[in-house]
């Protein structure tokens, strides 16, 4: 009896460090590999060094529109698939932004910027975004990550509060610098059985009306009232992640192109939750209106 209660304790005692170091292991090692990787990919495109030996993030408008050309240069010598980069304002989303073709269009959903496995993955553009300069709706698809990290942060914009300090996106394509304006900030269903489906990640229109129901649609369902205006000639920035309400739920973020002679500025005073955002018939069967 005694040397059974000792195996059954050696047991219990080897699946308790077992499970400790899974643990560990998942909270801490993994995460702090990610953000170790991150880090020196961020090294790699904010310092790299321009021919005016300015280093990285310089003040001075044009120098740090060169560093942005020399860093996003570093980056593509290394790996061809980087295509921009992210930046938001107050959250840890500072990322390199990769796209890989048709033939493996979520290629870098687990894979890091060096193409080896990771579960954190990459934030990666739609495959049929290209060129991305002419698509009208560019779609980034980012994990949802528990730890906070790659687009998890976009979730804290059903905040009013949050939005206010960040209403303003950084996203640079192939080198070139780029600011876009958060429009619209909603919770989508992607499976039918939860009600009609909005293909907000559609990345072009066959007409103009098309686009502009398009738009209208992504308004009529934002959990907040932006004064962020929006039309058919704008190009729109779509940021996709998980969301676990419902099964395959999304959170989605849209924001415009800052247009030619405009000021990256929003009137932040008028803004306010919208009191009726059209929502997903699950939604509304659960939780009401």
């Amino acid at each position: 009896m005694r040397k059974m209660r000792k195996r059954i304790f050696a047991a219990a005692l080897c699946v308790f460090l077992l499970s400790t170091g899974f643990i560990a292991y998942e909270l801490l090692i993994l995460p702090n590999q990610n953000r170790g990787a991150i880090e020196s990919v961020q090294e790699m495109y904010y310092h790299a060094e321009t021919p005016s030996g300015v280093p990285g993030k310089a003040v001075l408008p044009d120098a740090e529109e060169e560093q942005k050309e020399n860093g996003y240069a570093a980056l593509k010598e290394k790996n061809s698939d980087v295509i921009g980069w992210i930046k938001i304002p107050n959250t840890v989303v500072d990322y390199p932004v990769m796209q890989s073709g048709l033939q493996s269009p979520e290629y870098y959903l687990r894979r890091g910027y060096d193409k080896k496995y990771s579960k954190y993955g990459c934030v990666f553009l739609d495959a049929r975004c290209t060129p991305p300069e002419e698509t009208p709706n560019l779609t980034l698809y980012g994990h949802n990550m528990t730890d906070g990290q790659m687009f998890a942060a976009i979730l804290q914009y059903t905040d009013l509060d949050f939005y206010k300090s960040a209403p303003v996106i950084d996203f640079d394509i192939e080198g070139k610098a780029g600011k876009w304006k958060v429009f619209s900030v909603f919770r989508i269903n992607t499976l039918p059985e939860q009600g009609e489906l909005f293909l907000y990640t559609q990345p072009a229109f066959d007409e103009e009306s098309a686009y502009a129901d398009f738009l209208e649609q992504a308004k009529s369902r934002s959990l907040l009232s932006i004064p962020v205006d929006v039309d058919t000639e704008d190009q729109i920035l779509t940021l996709s992640t998980c969301s676990y309400e419902f099964e395959e739920f999304r959170t989605v973020v849209m924001a415009r192109r800052v247009r030619d002679g405009e000021e990256p500025t929003v009137a932040l005073d008028r803004a306010a939750y919208n009191p009726h955002p059209v929502y997903p018939d699950c939604w509304i069967q659960k939780y009401g209106t």
